[in-house]
């Protein structure tokens, strides 16, 4: 039996402040992915250098991004050989760590009594009802709360993490103490489920691992919805081609490939839509031009998000929607309600995009 070749996905990224999402340089984490030959994004660089006039040898997004080159950008969003064959994932920092709280906790809670909440849509509506309500109910209280858990998240070891869980228990009691916030309900279900921080906090510092886990840090996921979405595309095995990236280590690279082999195993409504991973070659951008076209696109793509988040308008939005991944990690007011969420997350995993 022939093996079927790998489909080659070149990737990069822009906004990367690892796990430190809420006090880092950007509010969105971006993450591009093209399946272009190595010809066709050479030729996509120099037509892009001789549009900007660019002398540099790596055309980096700022410059595509300045205001005199907008139409050059507007170009190559739209340019055949791009579109189709690109996706762009966007990660709303503030919204990964909220998920990520009511993920390690009610999610874990109801996976133990036998409740799949992702295939429900609890999962979905939870963390956009935190997302939306947490600041209405609590205010400033709220951004303290998430702060304390990404430092838990990032402790340095296991004293530390000891004592964040108990600052974190203190001021999560104190928010629960006001009977009339409308979140609290939900809140009381994250509660409910620390006692499962404990062992996560043990995996983050990497005990009885080869290495910490670090599921705070965005990129993972990233590559994870790139593998799924160009597998679900093309029905082959991906190999990815990524700017060099320190936390893509081969220990985590093996964990990727796992996970994605059996995402059954984080909720059974994801039977078979298993993704195979062959391997990931880590390359300096300025020797690849699949990469720098993906530099680019993540660029543009930080560049709209960040003016999303912030609700305005982007000259570049329409352009680069029609390339954004439906896995993106992104709040929707929609999804506070259950069965839009429900749809959504049967959308999301049943289709590529």
């Amino acid at each position: 039996m022939t093996r079927t070749e790998p489909l080659v996905v070149a990737c990069d990224e822009s906004g990367n402040d690892g796990e430190n999402l809420l006090s880092g340089g950007s509010a969105v984490f971006a993450h591009a992915s093209v399946i272009l030959s190595p010809d066709e994004a050479a030729a996509l660089m120099d037509e892009t250098r001789a549009r900007t006039r660019s002398q540099t040898t790596e055309l980096k997004s700022k410059t595509i991004l300045q205001p005199q080159h907008q139409v050059t950008a507007e170009w190559l969003l739209s340019h055949p050989s791009v579109e189709g064959n690109a996706s762009v994932h966007l990660t709303h920092k503030k919204y990964f760590v909220v998920s990520k709280l009511y993920d390690s906790t009610a999610e874990e809670a109801a996976h133990a009594l036998g409740y799949d909440i992702y295939e429900t849509g609890v999962a979905l509506a939870g963390a956009n009802l935190l997302f939306f309500l947490g600041p209405r109910s609590y205010g400033a209280a709220w951004d303290t709360l998430l702060m304390t858990f990404q430092h838990f998240m990032r402790a340095k070891d296991a004293n530390e993490a000891q004592e964040l869980l108990a600052r974190l228990i203190q001021e999560m009691v104190r928010l629960l103490s006001d009977e009339d916030a409308v979140v609290r309900d939900v809140l009381g279900t994250v509660f409910a489920g620390f006692s499962h921080l404990g062992s996560l906090s043990r995996l983050q510092l990497g005990d009885g691992l080869e290495e910490r886990l670090r599921t705070m840090d965005p990129l993972i996921s990233a590559v994870g919805a790139a593998v799924h979405f160009w597998s679900s595309v093309s029905g082959k095995p991906v190999e990815l081609v990524h700017d060099a990236a320190k936390e893509l280590t081969p220990v985590k690279i093996e964990w990727a490939k796992q996970s994605l082999a059996r995402p059954e195993d984080i909720a059974p409504s994801r039977q078979g839509l298993a993704s195979e991973l062959t391997g990931v070659r880590l390359v300096d951008s300025i020797t690849d031009p699949r990469v720098q076209v993906a530099d680019l696109l993540a660029g543009i793509g930080r560049t709209v998000g960040e003016s999303i988040a912030n609700e305005q308008e982007h000259p570049l939005g329409p352009s680069l929607r029609r390339m954004l991944s439906g896995a993106s990690l992104w709040p929707i007011p929609e999804n506070m309600n259950v069965e839009n969420a429900r749809l959504a997350m049967l959308s999301q995993f049943s289709r590529a995009r």
